[in-house]
């Protein structure tokens, strides 16, 4: 044991082999990647439903516009709950309503419960 803590330190305080070596290139070599292949944009006809429908993003997510330019301002909602071993509880709900000047009314409630042991 008296010989090892001596040896130890000797080891540790003399400059390793690491720094004899030269440095190795670990990236791969330039390769040309290929032409990319020529894409045409999305047109709106691609997209769009055979009822003359279309979607935005809205004040509170993607929105439905009619054909007549008129949005869809139905509230929007989710329901979220949650469950634990040990104690853990998690119940929460919300509500968005889009308005008609492109602003929105948002409500959201929850609860977190834990009685755990530590």
């Amino acid at each position: 044991m008296r010989l090892i803590v001596p040896a130890m330190i000797a080891f540790a305080l003399t400059p390793g082999w690491a720094l004899a070596g030269e440095a190795i290139s670990t990236a791969p070599a330039q390769q040309s990647l290929p032409a990319a292949a020529p894409v045409s944009p999305l047109q709106d006809s691609d997209t769009a439903p055979p009822d003359g429908t279309t979607t935005r993003l809205g004040p509170c997510g993607p929105q439905t516009v009619s054909a007549d330019g008129k949005a869809d301002t139905k509230p929007h909602g989710f329901v979220e709950a949650g469950i634990g071993t040990g104690g853990y509880r998690h119940i929460g709900a919300g509500v968005c309503k889009p308005l008609a000047n492109g602003g929105a009314i948002a409500v959201s409630v929850g609860q977190t419960q834990f009685q755990g042991r530590r």
